[in-house]
């Protein structure tokens, strides 16, 4: 036992010092060197959630054009502002249903009714209401532009840029919410007073707003409240609806494309440092044989260096099969990355380094979880979590390296004579180090798993003693247990026996008891019998009696 202790030592700290050599390669090659050349992180990620659209800065805005959006969201509402949502033009109206403002008023008059208070509407536009007041008719946005220009979904949602070809400037274009804005389930027809009284104001808390009189404005101009609130409702409902399902429209088909991309080069960036890592382990170990044993007799050095390569490429070509599942992995890894990012930027701003963390740590978190639960066929499932666990040390110290880069890449800023190469040399540098942590890592996980394994069969001994023994324990219980069990039945079978001759017992007495049931009742009608002809006796000696009294006076 102890010699095997002794080799299996020897053969770990040999194993920590080739994972070393193999970590560093890997980690420099994959998450500290292809990444930064095929993939950049950005603050949210690769799609901009309404959560970071809605922040002050623009900051974890995704894109350039979401950017100029999440800029003309922030301008101040004015007349300027407002004039780009006004279909005041033809050509504005063109993409608003065709119709200028002043032919949707028309439209509106023909119908001939105050929208919210259920006045009459005449032809020449005069709206006469139920107190008989007479006023112009207007047209009314239910919910107002100005609700519309300040609600950051609206920008992020239904706004677009267009690029001018000759200038290159980018503008924003609003037509889409000039047309949401002036939709026909948007615009009420009403009085005039009724109108500039609400002006930008939300329709029902201006309807539920106190006057100086002491009434509200609902009483005042006289608002029919069902008609107010169908109308409101409608609105909102039409407007949440387009803006929601355009902003889904364009999140899903950007979580498509985005997806897509970081997929390719997540998966190309694992096949690539495979082959890499193999190449440069080849070459690493080919020369180092070379300069060791010298050139082979009879070859030329440029022969010998022939032959070496041509068996390093010969070992990178045989890697190509798990090359193409690093791919498929690491294609995963890289959609389900983009989509996570995205969900948890609904709650939270992620900065740059936590994006690259989520990517990088979700690809070792589903190498980690797919060997535990599916090991290979030449693991026991006590060695597949034995190497889960040493791929989830990895995935912790390049996580905990990545954050850590930003922090020492600007401490080497502040060092004039790194600062020109501080951008190179913090990958490298933070590269080596996680490198050489999770070798060190994976070499403590397995050296407890020997301790383990080895203290075990210690233990499986005299947990089969103790088992023996609880087994004997447990057999005489079983026994003492059978023959208090027929005892029990034997018992049962005596009271059983007992029962019945009790039975019969109360049957006789049950029998006796009703024959002197009989008895006492015959003896029963006997003596009413007797005591009737006692009182008909008495009767008569009474009688007699009397007789014999009237006799006696009459002599």
């Amino acid at each position: 036992m102890e010699k095997t202790l002794s080799a299996q030592r020897e053969e770990r700290l040999q194993q920590l010092f080739d994972d070393c050599k193999q970590q560093v390669i890997a980690q420099i090659i994959g998450p500290f060197g292809l990444s930064t050349a095929m993939i950049e992180d950005r603050n949210g990620g690769n799609v901009t959630t309404l959560h970071n659209f809605e922040r002050a800065d623009a900051d974890y805005v995704a894109t350039d054009s979401d950017r100029k959006l999440h800029e003309h969201s922030k301008k101040t509402y004015d007349a300027s502002v407002r004039s780009d949502y006004e279909v005041d033009t033809k050509e504005k109206a063109a993409v608003a249903g065709g119709q200028t403002w002043d032919a949707k008023r028309k439209a509106k008059i023909a119908q001939g009714v105050d929208e919210y208070t259920g006045g009459v509407v005449a032809q020449n536009g005069e709206v006469t209401l139920k107190s008989g007041k007479v006023r112009d008719a207007e047209l009314d946005h239910v919910v107002s532009i100005s609700e519309i220009h300040g609600d950051p979904k609206m920008h992020l949602a239904l706004g677009k840029t267009t690029v001018d070809k000759a200038t290159g400037k980018s503008t924003v274009d609003v037509s889409r919410q000039r047309e949401l804005a002036n939709h026909d389930d948007n615009l009420a027809l009403t009085n005039a007073s009724l109108n500039a009284s609400k002006s930008d104001s939300d329709l029902q808390e201006w309807a539920a707003r106190e006057r100086k009189d002491g009434s509200d404005n609902k009483t005042h101009f006289e608002v029919d409240e069902q008609r107010m609130k169908e109308k409101h409702k409608k609105a909102r409902q039409h407007i949440d609806e387009a803006a929601d399902g355009a902003l889904r429209r364009k999140q899903a088909t950007e979580l498509l494309e985005t997806g897509g991309k970081q997929a390719l080069q997540m998966g190309l960036r694992q096949s690539l440092g495979l082959l890499l890592t193999e190449l440069v382990n080849g070459l690493f170990n080919e020369f180092k044989v070379l300069i060791k044993h010298g050139v082979e007799a009879g070859k030329s050095l440029f022969e010998e260096i022939r032959v070496r390569l041509e068996r390093v490429i010969g070992n990178v070509v045989k890697k190509i099969p798990d090359a193409a599942s690093q791919l498929f992995e690491g294609g995963v890894s890289g959609f389900m990355s983009n989509l996570l990012t995205f969900l948890l930027n609904n709650f939270l701003s992620t900065a740059k380094r936590f994006v690259t963390v989520i990517r990088e740590g979700l690809l070792g978190l589903f190498r980690a979880l797919k060997m535990i639960f599916f090991p290979p066929k030449h693991l026991t499932a006590d060695q597949a979590l034995q190497e889960g666990l040493k791929i989830l040390g990895t995935v912790v110290i390049s996580s905990v390296g990545l954050l850590l880069s930003e922090t020492v890449a600007t401490f080497m800023l502040t060092v004039p004579f790194l600062k020109p190469v501080a951008d190179i040399i913090t990958p490298v540098l933070m590269g080596i180090m996680t490198g050489l942590l999770s070798a060190f890592l994976a070499y403590q996980i397995d050296c407890l798993f020997d301790r383990y394994r080895y203290a075990m069969d210690e233990k499986r001994l005299d947990a089969l003693m103790a088992d023996a023994k609880r087994r004997d324990e447990f057999t005489n219980e079983l026994v003492t247990l059978s023959e208090r069990s027929l005892n029990n039945i034997d018992n049962y079978a005596k009271s059983i026996s007992f029962y019945q001759s009790i039975g019969v017992a109360l049957g006789d007495a049950g029998r006796d008891g009703a024959a002197t049931l009989a008895s006492l009742k015959g003896l029963v009608d006997d003596t009413r019998d007797q005591a009737a002809q006692t009182v008909a006796m008495t009767e008569f000696v009474n009688s007699s009696q009397a007789r014999i009294e009237d006799f006696l006076k009459t002599l």
